[in-house]
C-alpha cells in the first residue's frame, strides 16, 4: 500500500504543471485545426493577411473613384451639350436671314422699254421749232406681259403719241414735274385697257429722259 501511495504521488502533477499542460494541448488543437484549414501561421502568415486586406480596400476604394469620375463626366457633357445644341440652333436660324438679299436690291423687275417719242411743241396752232423727247418705261406685274404688249405696241404708242401732244409747251417747260404725273396716269390707263384681260397689268410708267430742245 505505501508502495502504491508513493507512486501515486509521483504521477501526479502540480497545478502549474497541469496549467501548463492544458496550455500545451490547446496550442496544439489550434495548429491541428489551422492545419486542416489550410491556414497559414506565424508573422509572415499574418502579414499576408494584412496585405490581402488593404488590397481589397485598394481594389474597392478604386471602383469607387471609376463611378465618381464616370458620373462626373456625364455632368460635364450633359451640361456642355446644351449651350452646344443652342449655339447651332441660333446659327442654323441666322444663317437664311444672312443669305437672303435685300428688299429691293435683287428683286427681279420686269420691264418694257419703249422707243423715244419726239414731239414738236405747238402753240396757237403754231409749231415754236421746239421738240419734247420722253422716252418711257413701262413696269409689269409679270414677265410673260411683255408679249401682250408686244402684240398691241402699234396701238400703245399711237396712244401715247396723243396723249403727249395735247399738252401745251409751258406744261412741259414751267410745270414738269406735275406734267410727268399727269402723263404716268394717262398712260397707264390708256395703256392698260388695250391689254388682254388676265394676262398682267402695267404697273407704273418711268422716264428716263424728258427733255425740251
Amino acid at each position: 500500500m505505501a508502495e502504491k501511495d508513493a507512486k501515486t504521488e509521483d504521477t501526479a502533477l502540480s497545478a502549474d504543471e497541469a496549467s501548463e499542460l492544458e496550455r500545451l494541448l490547446a496550442d496544439a488543437g489550434i495548429k491541428e485545426e489551422a492545419v486542416a484549414a489550410g491556414t497559414p501561421l506565424g508573422l509572415p502568415a499574418r502579414l499576408r493577411a494584412i496585405f490581402k486586406a488593404k488590397k481589397k480596400l485598394i481594389i474597392i476604394a478604386g471602383a469607387a473613384l471609376l463611378v465618381l469620375l464616370a458620373g462626373g463626366m456625364a455632368t460635364v457633357i450633359l451640361f456642355m451639350g446644351k449651350p452646344a445644341e443652342k449655339v447651332e440652333e441660333e446659327a442654323a436660324k441666322k444663317a437664311p436671314e444672312a443669305e437672303a438679299p435685300e428688299a429691293g436690291v435683287l428683286q427681279k423687275v420686269n420691264i418694257f422699254k419703249l422707243d423715244p417719242f419726239f414731239i414738236p411743241l405747238v402753240e396757237d396752232d403754231k409749231e415754236t421749232g421746239e421738240f419734247v423727247t420722253v422716252i418711257p418705261y413701262l413696269l409689269l406685274s409679270n414677265v410673260k406681259l411683255d408679249r401682250e404688249i408686244n402684240r398691241n405696241l402699234y396701238l400703245i404708242r399711237k396712244n401715247i403719241y396723243s396723249i403727249l401732244r395735247r399738252k401745251r409747251p409751258d406744261e412741259y417747260k414751267k410745270d414738269k414735274l406735275r406734267t410727268e404725273e399727269r402723263l404716268k396716269k394717262e398712260i397707264l390707263t390708256v395703256a392698260n385697257t388695250l391689254l388682254l384681260s388676265g394676262t398682267g397689268t402695267i404697273t407704273d410708267v418711268l422716264f428716263t429722259e424728258f427733255v425740251v430742245r
